[in-house]
């Protein structure tokens, strides 16, 4: 903030008059540099949204502007994934003071899905038995597009009594980074 005097002289026997300018800088606020993360969305970690974003000055607030699920506290700018939780991304605000206008910064959360290979399952079957599919004898939902070990003579998920052998068979998802892959036998 600087004041500034102008002085017009005055010429007698009139006076010399004056009037002062007052120039007020606010300041910018600067809510920092956009952030991003990856988590699975069976993590249990609390992620500190602050530890993601960089340069901020403090006494903004967080707001969630997409996604669902998990568990946001805006009060401390944290976010806990959860089952079922979307992408999300939330946002760090830094009022301005007029004239200067508002800062923000975002942070995107990208939660990927766990992998489910289903539940362990059990076929009974006689040599000379039909060829089957090992993934309809798998419980629960598993998700399709897995890969079976070791290979069958197929080359698929497709068992046939008369040339493969019998044994334990496991079926793999892989899991999107950081999410593990999941088996099922």
């Amino acid at each position: 903030t600087s004041t500034f005097t102008y002085t017009l002289v005055g010429t007698a026997p009139c006076v010399t008059d004056t009037s002062i300018a007052t120039i007020n800088i606010n300041s910018q606020p600067i809510a920092g540099t956009d952030g991003s993360t990856t988590t699975c969305e069976s993590s249990v970690t609390t992620i500190n949204l602050f530890s993601l974003i960089t340069g901020e000055q403090s006494g903004g607030t967080w707001t969630r502007t997409t996604g669902t699920g998990g568990t946001f506290d805006a009060a401390t700018g944290t976010f806990v994934p959860a089952v079922g939780a979307t992408t999300s991304t939330f946002t760090y605000t830094l009022i301005g003071t007029l004239p200067c206008g508002n800062s923000t910064a975002t942070v995107t959360v990208t939660i990927n899905p766990i992998s489910d290979a289903g539940q362990d399952g059990t076929l009974d079957l006689c040599s000379n038995n039909a060829p089957q599919d090992l993934f309809l004898s798998l419980g629960g939902s598993p998700q399709t597009g897995g890969t079976w070990s070791p290979v069958l003579a197929s080359g698929t998920g497709v068992f046939n009594p008369a040339i493969d052998t019998a044994g334990v068979y496991t079926y793999t998802i892989t899991g999107i980074a950081p999410c593990a892959n999941d088996t099922s036998l």
